[in-house]
């Protein structure tokens, strides 16, 4: 991982996009980019890319998401895109890491099947998603 981010003098936090930034895909960024209004409805946030992170705990976080994503992205099999896990880990690394939210498999479940379905919904994002775009 190259960190990309270099803080100001005067700065004590960060956007959340910095960090998606280093260690997501780009492709992955941009889907959230693109679906964040939806994931702000679907998971309840008030912010998504520019919610600010401590500081201090930069490199905590980026040791974290990255550890997620490899433990999730380990077990798919060569030909599926891991970009679908990178959007869904990130959400959930907001959520429950940063925000400390208790874990309810019934409601992750669902609001991961609305994100599933607003994928679908705009075929050309699904297409980037699953590894189908050019």
């Amino acid at each position: 991982m190259i960190d990309s981010w270099t803080p100001s003098a005067s700065d004590d936090s960060y956007p959340f996009r910095d960090l998606l930034r280093d260690v997501l895909s780009p492709g992955a960024v941009g889907a959230l980019e693109q679906l964040s209004d939806r994931i702000l409805d679907i998971y309840g946030l008030d912010l998504l890319l520019e919610e600010r992170l401590p500081l201090d705990d930069r490199p905590r976080h980026v040791e974290a998401l990255e550890t997620r994503l490899k433990r999730v992205v380990r077990f798919l099999p060569p030909e599926v895109s891991p970009m679908p896990n990178e959007v869904y880990t990130a959400i959930e690394f907001l959520m429950y890491e940063i925000h400390g939210e208790p874990v309810r498999v019934g409601e992750a479940w669902l609001r991961l099947e609305l994100l599933a379905d607003e994928i679908r919904a705009r075929p050309l994002l699904h297409d980037l998603v699953t590894g189908r775009a050019n």
